[in-house]
């Protein structure tokens, strides 16, 4: 079998300063990507790429999309003339979007708009949330390391967020719980976010999206690699179904990471310090590159 590059995507707690800013100075197609995004959003991502604050991009009705916009626009600038057949992307939560854009699934100024909605309904999400992650011993694979986190899951009241690798990963729900569960768990950290991702908080919005990716256009495309399974998408409908189950669902990256363990070279498009530190376990002496150098 072929073996192809890896174009990682990252989600959402990756934003950073200035993120985009190489794509857009230097590529004029990347600019009107773009400026024709801002459009589509009412929302002007180039402003909030090039000089917004942490504090400004924390909102998850702006970062989703700002971030969606910052990864494609460095796609575009800094990616390959044409992907090869044995390529594959894949991208963290929200980061799916510009996956399935790359991949040509989707177009890219509708993953942006699409970012845009998820991102407000995963705001408008009733309930007090918020996420917890833990630190664990080395599981023997992603298989036992997802049936851990959720044995754990269910004696604190949480949902599995993610699995973001063999020692890492991520409970989400009430707020009372994770506070109830970090003081329980040893190497337990509460993240700052405003809700309860990937979580049953999350169900409320689900009708909503379902219906917007039933009425988004797909293509065909190549080398989408599912972020709730792991499994390369065989046709638009499995990247639709990937997208829609990863509102509410566990993000199975150390899956991602683990099927995708041959590809190289690996790029990140977008901000890229931690899908990069993710992805050091699964390096197996390949080198990982960010696109755009990082925000400042």
């Amino acid at each position: 079998m072929s073996v192809g590059a890896l174009h990682l995507f990252p989600g959402q707690g990756s934003q950073a300063r200035g993120m985009g800013r190489r794509a857009l100075e230097h590529s004029p197609q990347a600019r009107r990507f773009v400026e024709e995004a801002s459009r589509a959003v009412d929302l002007d991502l180039v402003e909030l790429c090039l000089h917004a604050s942490l504090e400004e991009l924390t909102p998850t009705q702006v970062q989703q999309p700002a971030l969606t916009a910052a990864a494609l626009a460095d796609w575009i600038a800094f990616g390959p003339p044409t992907a090869g057949p044995a390529d594959r992307f894949a991208g963290h939560s929200v980061g799916a979007l510009a996956a399935a854009a790359a991949s040509g699934y989707l177009d890219l100024v509708e993953a942006v708009r699409l970012a845009r909605l998820r991102g407000r309904l995963m705001s408008q999400a009733p309930g007090r949330g918020s996420m917890l992650a833990v630190i664990s011993s080395r599981s023997e694979s992603q298989e036992a390391q997802l049936a851990w986190a959720r044995a754990l899951s269910e004696r604190q009241g949480l949902d599995v967020a993610a699995v973001n690798g063999p020692t890492q990963i991520v409970l989400s729900g009430d707020l009372d719980r994770v506070e109830v569960a970090a003081r329980a768990l040893p190497h337990a950290t509460v993240l700052r976010v405003s809700h309860g991702f990937h979580s049953r908080l999350m169900e409320p919005a689900q009708p909503e999206w379902t219906a917007a990716l039933d009425q988004a256009g797909f293509d065909d495309g190549s080398g989408y690699v599912g972020c709730t399974t792991g499994v390369t998408a065989a046709s638009p409908q499995d990247v639709r179904r990937d997208l829609r189950e990863g509102l509410r669902h566990t993000i199975r990256w150390a899956f991602v990471l683990a099927a995708t363990a041959d590809c190289t070279p690996i790029t990140v498009y977008g901000p890229g310090r931690i899908i990069a530190r993710l992805q050091r376990p699964y390096l197996k002496g390949r080198t990982i590159r960010v696109a755009e150098g990082g925000g400042r």
